[in-house]
């Protein structure tokens, strides 16, 4: 049953999207909108190592865009563990995202977009992102972006605010690097190499700063409408609460657009 839901979920997500010369970034949201009244289903599978225990999560995340600036996005997950009891929902979320800056020219754009997100306490009180934080949080932040031809460029930052628990609050940074591998053509049929890297800082604790870095290789496949992706994200340095350390987790799945 759990091995069917999985596939289910991430077949979901293999049934197509839009690209330019880079994809959509494969851990770094985007910045970059599809056209008013535009959709988009990406389904994930997140298989997550640490010292305390190993889980799964599947993901579903759906997105429209109401205008060709502004869109919503709900995030629902389902969360597998043999430690933490049966199968179950994780923190659910929405997200509004507006893109306010836009410059485009032959063969490359720019653009900036503004984003808040509130995940809701649905999933157990495990005090782990996404399976579970037993809090509300928010996060508010800013996401930038240049693609061209030959090379794309995302970056993210912003804050989580969590009301219940102030020594949760974190800073949160990304950087994601793209390559195409093939020659632009259309229809699309590209191989992307990415490389992700990401940060967070939260309250020192008993004098001790706490903080995490780390970085994500990634390969991404599109063909017409249709993408796949996967990427390992591995600890370059952390010093973090039980629930936020990880070994390393492995990310894969694809996306599409209605």
């Amino acid at each position: 049953m759990r091995i069917n839901f999985i596939v289910f979920i991430i077949g979901l997500g293999l049934s197509g999207t839009t690209l330019n010369a880079q994809g959509p970034p494969i851990r770094l949201d985007k910045p970059i909108m599809l056209g008013s009244g535009e959709s988009t289903v990406r389904a994930l599978y997140n298989y997550i190592n640490t010292d305390r225990t190993n889980y799964s999560i599947a993901l579903l995340m759906a997105d429209h865009n109401v205008t060709r600036d502004f869109a919503v996005e709900l995030e629902i997950p389902w969360v597998f563990s043999s430690d933490w009891g049966s199968d179950r929902p994780g923190d659910m979320a929405v997200m509004l995202k507006y893109q306010f800056y836009r410059k485009d020219g032959m063969g490359k754009t720019t653009r900036i977009a503004a984003k808040a997100k509130h995940s809701f306490p649905t999933g157990r009180d495990l005090k782990v992102p996404i399976a579970g934080m037993g809090h509300h949080k928010t996060f508010f932040g800013t996401l930038a972006a240049y693609e061209s031809l030959s090379l794309g460029v995302q970056a993210e930052v912003g804050y989580y605010v969590v009301p219940g628990d102030s020594d949760l609050n974190m800073l949160s940074y990304q950087l994601g690097v793209a390559l195409p591998l093939l020659p632009p053509a259309y229809p699309t049929n590209q191989i992307n190499v990415y490389l992700e890297a990401d940060g967070m800082n939260m309250r020192g604790h008993e004098g001790n700063s706490q903080y995490g870095y780390y970085i994500a290789p990634g390969l991404q496949y599109a063909r017409g409408k249709f993408t796949v992706e996967a990427s390992v994200r591995f600890p370059i340095s952390q010093d973090l609460p039980i629930g936020y350390e990880q070994n390393w987790n492995l990310l894969a799945g694809g996306r599409m657009v209605l």
